[in-house]
């Protein structure tokens, strides 16, 4: 390759890797806008001018990426659903207790973060009113729900097939891995999350207290666990 040719081609991927870069850059301001305001303001008095203006975006760059105030704030519920990246993939089956600690710590993790209840009860509070919301609140942020669910319900059924755990009722009606993955989470949840949606001044365990989440995984083994 010419000198000239290599250095306009470099020239072009650093110009994309410019842009790539801005473009991340302007998502993250309008995401965190959007958070602080929805919070601040509520769902109903926000628009999507003022997140532009706190953004420092043109109405036209939100617009092209967010046609509409729905579409923002299920991009804002889903960031704050969102795993981290190394623990994206469920944990491999064969151990059902290590399985189930690890990712009930990982929930434990994520249902603390720093404004998950906030949001939950901005949903529950303007949903009435805001029926656009009911789609966000059945896709992209149910409580129980959402990628991390989808993982979870993932892993169980891994685990129901190699035979290490059999979901079944008290009178032995087959369950799904959906149903089991909602009663686990909901153990978790109903420490973490669940009262700072009725009271604002409940101060959260530490997600890393090992005692919520280890009764929860020996429940589920007591109740499920084949083992094998």
């Amino acid at each position: 390759m010419a000198v000239a040719e290599r250095a306009e081609t470099g020239g072009e991927a650093s110009q994309a890797g410019y842009h790539a870069q801005i473009k991340a850059e302007n998502r993250a301001r309008i995401i965190r806008a959007a958070r602080d305001l929805f919070l601040a303001r509520g769902y109903d008095k926000t628009s999507l001018a003022q997140i532009a203006k706190e953004a420092r975006v043109s109405t036209g760059t939100l617009f092209k990426r967010y046609p509409s105030k729905a579409a923002l704030f299920a991009a804002v519920t889903s960031e704050q659903w969102q795993l981290d990246v190394e623990y994206a993939a469920p944990p491999p089956p064969g151990d059902p207790q290590y399985g189930l600690d690890h990712i009930g710590r990982d929930y434990a993790c994520l249902v603390s973060r720093p404004g998950t209840a906030a949001l939950c009860r901005l949903i529950i509070t303007e949903l009435p009113q805001m029926p656009e919301l009911a789609d966000i609140v059945g896709t992209g942020f149910a409580i129980d729900r959402g990628p991390f669910f989808d993982r979870l319900r993932d892993y169980l059924e891994a685990e129901a097939q190699a035979g290490t755990l059999d979901f079944r009722s008290a009178d032995g009606q087959p369950l799904s891995a959906s149903e089991v993955a909602e009663r686990f989470l909901g153990m978790i949840c109903s420490q973490f999350l669940w009262p700072q949606l009725v009271r604002t001044d409940f101060v959260p365990p530490n997600p890393t207290d090992a005692a919520i989440v280890d009764e929860a995984v020996a429940l589920m083994l007591s109740r499920y666990g084949t083992g094998s």
